[in-house]
């Protein structure tokens, strides 16, 4: 009976596979390097729900197939035409089989989408492992801050992960509510105030030098900047996630004068709200409501994920953050406070300090 059983659901699960995997074979190359696609995951969890999608989609473009074909053929074959007598056709009223057929068949289908729906919603639902690279994720108005308990890191806007690695995520919200989405590496996770939602994904392997960088997006609205609460998700050969962990930890290296100028102006203006590790910003016990700028120079992005992270951006963004991202910007403008040299000094300690070159 075992034997049978096994034989049954192999023979299920590869025809189920194989439907979805006809369905989108199509697509999967045509949106391979689509930044928010969906359809072409990285991770078993992303694989796991586009072949349900797909599973679902084939079966509704078979029944709508199965629908449109016949009519169109009726609408074609018995069309009025001006031969036509006028007399009304025979009819027909009530068929048995047909009417069990229609019955039946909808329910089968519905059978074959929910079984693989449930097989995937216990397995996403199932607790992480214990050697899972544990990370907090928490939603704020309007960037993303990631902690990682055990390695006692804290970053914002873009989380490192290392390859071929299980991660167990935590994810809630500082105020509003929001929603973690990287579409490629598994589904959208509410972030809820007060309260932890879980996911888990294994990472896939790196293929870059400098990490594989993946496009994640707040995708609950949040408030008038929602659209610009982005962030990355970067996923790091072994040796580089090793060398990232141990550079986050090195204090910041101030080189020129310009430098040493911005760290006084940091630690006098930004550290009330901004905290870069080994300096006396780190050292105020006090709940800071910017982002953790501890290895900023290593991001790609810089506000929430909206531009490069450049000195001109720098520049701009510590001058007005208003102009820069439209909506509401918590950060104030410094071109209120600061002279531009000063400016010029912060954004030179902020960029070129934090530089690790893990």
């Amino acid at each position: 009976m075992s034997q049978t059983n096994l034989s049954i659901a192999s023979i299920y699960k590869y025809v189920v596979r194989g439907l979805s995997a006809l369905s989108f074979a199509f697509l999967t190359g045509c949106f391979e390097v689509a930044p928010m696609t969906t359809i072409h995951p990285v991770t078993e969890a992303g694989r796991d729900i586009n072949y349900v999608y797909a599973l679902t989609t084939a079966i509704a473009v078979f029944i709508f197939l199965a629908v449109a074909i016949p009519v169109v053929i009726a609408l074609v074959r018995f069309r009025e035409r001006p031969d036509d007598d006028g007399s009304i056709p025979e009819q027909v009223h009530g068929n048995v089989v047909l009417e069990f057929i229609w019955t039946i068949v909808p329910v089968i289908l519905l059978i074959v989408i929910a079984l693989p729906t449930w097989q995937v919603i216990f397995k996403q639902a199932a607790p992480a492992s214990e050697k899972a690279l544990k990370v907090e994720v928490i939603g704020h108005q309007w960037w993303w801050e990631f902690r990682y308990p055990d390695l006692g890191i804290v970053t914002a806007n873009e989380i490192y992960l290392p390859e071929n690695t299980e991660i167990d995520l935590s994810i809630t919200s500082n105020d509003v509510l929001h929603s973690y989405w990287v579409p490629r590496f598994s589904g959208k996770v509410d972030c809820v105030p007060g309260h932890v939602n879980k996911d888990k994904f294994t990472t896939p392997l790196a293929k870059l030098a400098g990490g594989d960088y993946y496009q994640g997006q707040c995708v609950e609205l949040c408030g008038l900047s929602h659209a610009l609460m982005r962030f990355q998700a970067v996923v790091l050969k072994a040796e580089e996630w090793q060398r990232w962990v141990r550079a986050y930890k090195e204090p910041p290296v101030v080189v020129t004068s310009l430098e040493e100028q911005g760290s006084k102006i940091f630690n006098m203006h930004c550290a009330s709200c901004h905290t870069i590790n080994g300096t006396p910003s780190a050292d105020l016990d006090i709940v800071k409501v910017g982002p953790n700028l501890t290895n900023f120079g290593d991001r790609k992005k810089m506000a929430a994920g909206i531009m490069e992270n450049s000195v001109e951006n720098l520049h701009r963004w510590i001058r007005n953050p208003g102009k820069v991202k439209q909506g509401v910007v918590k950060m104030i403008p410094y071109e209120e406070i600061l002279a531009p040299q000063e400016i010029e000094a912060v954004a030179a300690y902020i960029r070129n300090s934090t530089v690790r070159k893990f």
